[in-house]
């Protein structure tokens, strides 16, 4: 028998005596009760308490994968700025290619090998 059943006969067998001892005394009233009693208080408490740990452990699952996925995100991210700084130099070179004297060459020789 589990703790909290033990604790729940327990008061069932207390109710029972007080109520007999009523009687005994000359008042059959009802025991009183409160807004819950102790043991299905205490049982509710324990299944709250197991689905709490539960979803504890779901949302830790999720927090991991989504730290996965920032890690990600961050390789990406450097990634796309390394690229982006690449993209810029080889701008700023075909300008210099293009510039200038040389520039006029090299586009007046690529027309000709076009024509070719």
């Amino acid at each position: 028998m589990d703790e909290s059943a033990r604790v729940e006969e327990l008061l069932r067998v207390n109710a029972e005596l007080a109520a007999e001892l009523r009687a005994l005394a000359g008042r059959a009233e009802s025991p009183r009760r409160g807004r819950v009693p102790a043991a299905r208080g205490i049982a509710r408490l324990h299944a709250e308490r197991e689905a709490l740990q539960t979803q504890l452990a779901e949302t830790q699952t999720a927090l991991e994968h989504l730290q996965g996925v920032q890690v990600a995100l961050d390789v990406v991210s450097a990634e796309r700025e390394r690229l982006g700084r690449e993209n810029e130099r080889l701008a700023a070179e075909v300008v210099r290619l293009r510039s200038g004297w040389q520039g006029a060459l090299r586009r007046l020789r690529a027309r000709l090998l076009a024509r070719g």
